[in-house]
């Protein structure tokens, strides 16, 4: 019976401490769902890394020397060669102004619009009316 009135009389101080554990459970499962995801793309971007480093590959490896990699400790995120897209250089665009004359125009296109309109802003006709005597 006396724990029944301990538990009465700090029912707040018992929540809020469960409050923190939940927050700090929930803390701990985001940190380490973000750090699994940081290694999944550090791995993959190290493996492309080496790919285009190492240049085209000349005979790709058999199915039972990638499952023999995997088996061995490789990680389930590393992109085997026969999964990575391949990739081409962009063409350059033939038609169409450059960059600079797009930048240059829209410069002077901001630079002749008007600075301010006429009107009086939202915020300032929000401000006017609270602080306007109340109308009875």
């Amino acid at each position: 019976m006396n724990e029944y009135t301990w538990i009465q009389s700090n029912w707040y101080a018992l929540g809020n401490l469960l409050a923190q554990f939940a927050f700090l459970a929930a803390g701990i499962w985001f940190a380490r769902k973000i750090l699994r995801t940081m290694r999944a793309s550090q791995e993959q971007f190290g493996a492309l890394l080496k790919l285009s480093m190492s240049g085209p590959v000349a005979e790709r490896p058999s199915t039972s020397v990638i499952a023999e990699r995997t088996l061995n400790g490789a990680s389930p995120y590393w992109l085997t060669p026969s999964e990575i897209p391949p990739v081409s250089a962009p063409e350059p665009q033939v038609n169409g102004p450059g960059r600079l004359v797009v930048a240059r125009h829209k410069l002077v296109v901001w630079l002749q619009t008007p600075m301010s309109t006429g009107e009086v802003a939202p915020w300032r006709r929000v401000v006017r009316w609270l602080q306007a005597p109340v109308r009875s």
